[in-house]
């Protein structure tokens, strides 16, 4: 179910989000950053993990069995939907997930970062693939299902198939926008918005992007409900509470262009409401009037 949701507060971030349309697009593989560790990383690495060791209340081992647990959640953050990396690419850094817990104790997280870096140029890849995609007529005669939720399929074997996944969630995406009674010129034009916005958003990470997400891995994996929060998030959690901003009860997550609800809080207005479930896309915000498109080509979408 795609839910709209009346809510100021993620209404003024998707607006912060809309400036980035100010940066120019996004059309080479250079110009996504390769990501390298920063000298603080390491440091706070060798931290937290002495400090989840010894203090959690769940007793761990941080052994090669433990190690392969977080690299296959951290795979699964990068590319939840298992459509942006290949097969042979989960095989070629699966060699090296035994190691993970090493390098979370001596801060040396070359791992984390080469397949980071990885999955974004894959990203990109993709993006660009879509956009070309879009510039074929549009065919809803045949017989084709798309599969929403591929996060326990395996990844693509080859190119060709990967593609295959693509041209499915392109003919999805168009359908979507057709169905609102879009004509076929604003489709293109909404959907290259948005693909063109999810190719700028990749040349925007930083390093504590990956490190965040490295930490984000090795915590979930010794608990759900455990999180590490960077310095920024930090911030902003601490602004959050200390103005008693209310919030609807839901964890956001990205997935490609879209932003899901990953869980609800139980008894929280979300959870409540009985509308929204996990799973769920957020294709707009607002209060009153028109919503505006929450789509990451922020419009319509």
């Amino acid at each position: 179910m795609n839910t709209f949701f009346r809510l100021t507060a993620l209404a003024g971030l998707l607006a912060l989000a809309g400036q980035s349309f100010a940066v120019e697009d996004i059309t080479r593989a250079d110009q996504i950053p390769v990501l390298k560790e920063e000298t603080q990383h390491a440091t706070v690495s060798e931290r937290v993990t002495s400090r989840f060791t010894r203090s959690h209340y769940r007793q761990f081992d941080l052994d090669e069995a433990f190690s392969a647990k977080i690299f296959d959640r951290y795979l699964n953050l990068l590319d939840y939907s298992h459509n942006v990396l290949l097969a042979s690419d989960v095989e070629q850094f699966a060699k090296k997930k035994t190691v993970l817990g090493d390098e979370l104790r001596t801060g040396k997280l070359d791992v984390f970062y080469d397949l980071y870096n990885l999955a974004q140029k894959r990203r990109f890849e993709r993006y660009q693939y879509a956009l070309k995609v879009l510039e074929r007529p549009m065919d809803f005669t045949g017989n084709d299902t798309f599969n929403l939720d591929r996060s326990k399929a395996p990844w693509p074997k080859d190119e060709a198939e990967l593609n295959a996944l693509w041209d499915g969630k392109v003919k999805f995406d168009e359908l979507s926008l057709k169905l609102t009674g879009k004509s076929d010129k604003e489709i293109r034009e909404t959907l290259t918005r948005r693909y063109k916005f999810a190719i700028r958003r990749l040349a925007q990470t930083n390093s504590e992007d990956v490190f965040s997400l490295a930490m984000t891995a090795f915590a979930r994996e010794i608990d759900p409900h455990t999180n590490y929060l960077s310095p920024r998030n930090t911030e902003q959690f601490n602004t959050e509470m200390s103005l008693s901003l209310e919030g609807i009860g839901a964890v956001l997550q990205m997935d490609d262009d879209y932003t899901v609800i990953n869980s609800l809080v139980a008894g929280g207005p979300a959870a409540k409401s009985k509308s929204i479930s996990v799973g769920d896309r957020i294709v707009g915000v607002g209060q009153g009037g028109n919503p505006l498109g929450a789509g990451g080509g922020g419009g319509g979408g």
